[in-house]
């Protein structure tokens, strides 16, 4: 199914149910002003706006999600060092996920957890996780929910084309893991948003 429209298709069945109980409440003249605003925060959340991305260069890395950078740092994954940098999601960000870069043969792991704040210290330790890795090229993203998401919502792919929607994130961090040589190009605590170019990976 495509997920084209001006509202993500994950959110169909809440934007449904608001907008049910708005119509009732105009009819039946009740807190009228607080299902419409209820009903356009729905709307808010689960916009799906198009974007391009800035950089087509084989060797940008683009932002999968929109959000606010809360880390960046070396880490391990699998006995290998990586450059990661964490992007927290929040709710009225928009939670359209998107691929960082043109990636083939991928492997994708899902592990269960709990719903904890985006802003815990153990978020990525105990909360539900996507882990998206390529067999080839030294790139891995890792989606955790949070206490206002218990579900990532992911596209059938088994390769990911630079920019194109992947997924869906209501509230949450994104975590990319690049190769050491990677040039980053943002801070902490800078607003991002999905397919800007976090940074290039270096020849």
């Amino acid at each position: 199914m495509d997920n084209l429209g001006i509202i993500s298709k994950y959110g169909y069945k809440c934007v449904l149910i608001s907008g049910l109980i708005f119509i009732l409440s105009w009819i039946f003249d009740i807190w009228f002003w607080l299902f419409a605003a209820l009903f356009i925060a729905t709307l808010w959340v689960y916009r799906n706006p198009e974007r391009l991305p800035q950089s087509e260069e084989a060797k940008a890395i683009l932002s999968p999600i929109d959000g606010i950078v809360d880390s960046i740092k070396k880490c391990n994954y699998n006995g290998r060092s990586y450059s990661q940098i964490v992007i927290r999601n929040r709710i009225f960000d928009s939670g359209v996920l998107r691929a960082v870069c043109d990636v083939d043969e991928l492997i994708i792991k899902k592990r269960s957890g709990l719903n904890i704040h985006s802003s815990d210290s153990n978020l990525n330790l105990l909360s539900n996780r996507v882990t998206i890795m390529s067999k080839k090229e030294d790139i891995i993203i890792r989606i955790s929910t949070s206490a206002f998401s218990s579900k990532i919502y992911l596209e059938n792919f088994t390769h990911m084309k630079s920019g194109r929607r992947i997924g869906f994130l209501k509230d949450g961090k994104v975590a990319v893991l690049m190769p050491l040589n990677t040039r980053i190009s943002y801070s902490k605590g800078d607003k991002i948003k999905a397919c800007d170019v976090i940074g290039y990976i270096d020849e």
